[in-house]
C-alpha cells in the first residue's frame, strides 16, 4: 500500500465524519503527505550520491571485465 492509497482511504473516511474526528482526519492527511515529501526528498539526495558512486564502481567493472575477456583491445 502506498501513501497514496492509505491518503485515498482517509479522505473517504474524512468525507464521512464530523467535528473535531473531521479535524484529525485532515490533520493525519497532512503529516502523511508532507512525510512523503520528506522522504522522496531524501530518496532523491541519497540516490543522486549513490548513483554517481555507483556509475563509477560499474564502469570500473565494465572496463576490468573487457580488459580481462580481451573485448577492450578488439575495440
Amino acid at each position: 500500500m502506498t501513501i497514496r492509497d492509505l491518503v485515498d482511504r482517509l479522505e473517504d473516511i474524512e468525507a464521512n465524519c464530523s467535528g473535531s474526528t473531521r479535524e484529525d482526519v485532515s490533520l493525519l492527511i497532512d503529516d502523511l503527505i508532507q512525510f512523503d515529501l520528506e522522504m522522496d526528498k531524501l530518496m532523491t539526495k541519497g540516490l543522486k550520491k549513490f548513483s554517481k558512486e555507483l556509475e563509477k564502481d560499474f564502469l570500473q567493472h565494465l572496463i576490468m571485465d573487457g580488459i580481462k575477456s580481451g573485448s577492450v583491445g578488439d575495440a
